[in-house]
């Protein structure tokens, strides 16, 4: 063996060794580990990999952990001020940021995230409101805050003054939407303003 061809050896030996490394400093900040952290940023409801229902007699599989944020209070530097609701939620008394449906994409586009579908955000609801009876009228899990003795079963304190966008189709210039005090679905109109929450 040359002198050559043991430096070699030596210098693959070593680049195994750092594999590891390298692969964790160049991790993509989408992997697992990465969502983990995530999950500490501040209003978010993270729902674990599982099957929930969704209205219907149906459900939905969520084969990996979704993280929803929470509804903005102030719109973004990049977004119109005039977003942001003249009335206060009735929930929360908070001005919450309304978006149409077009508007509702880009936000979450900005944030690396995406508007969820309206399947996702039923599968949230359920999530929330799984010790609350959801299925037999409101369920304030998600809307109302815990120390609001109005709305039993509230933690979350998103508000619930207006119903929230998702990604689901329903003809054209329509798009489904969902009651997050209720959980029932309907359909709206792209140019009408409601709440969003994106989901990563």
């Amino acid at each position: 063996m040359t002198y050559a061809s043991a430096h070699w050896s030596k210098g693959i030996v070593a680049l195994w060794a750092l594999l590891p490394v390298l692969s964790a400093v160049g991790a993509n900040p989408n992997s697992a580990t990465t969502r983990a952290d995530l999950r500490g940023t501040a209003g978010e409801i993270c729902v674990p990999k599982g099957k929930y229902p969704t209205g219907g007699g149906g459900e939905t599989l969520f084969a990996n952990d979704r993280c929803f944020s929470q509804p903005v209070t102030n719109p973004y530097p990049w977004e119109k001020k005039s977003l942001r609701a003249r009335k206060a939620d009735p929930f929360n008394g908070a001005r919450i940021v309304q978006y149409d449906y077009h508007d509702a994409l880009y936000h979450c586009s900005k944030r690396d995230m995406r508007l969820p579908t309206i399947a996702e955000l039923s599968a949230l609801f359920a999530y929330a409101n799984r010790r609350n009876g959801a299925a037999n009228g409101p369920a304030y899990a998600i809307v109302a805050s815990s120390n609001d003795s109005r709305f039993p079963g509230g933690l979350h304190g998103w508000g619930g003054g207006s119903k929230y966008w998702s990604h689901t189709f329903a003809g054209n210039g329509r798009h489904r939407v969902i009651d997050m005090g209720t959980g029932r679905v309907s359909i709206d109109h792209d140019v009408n303003r409601r709440y969003v929450s994106c989901v990563h």
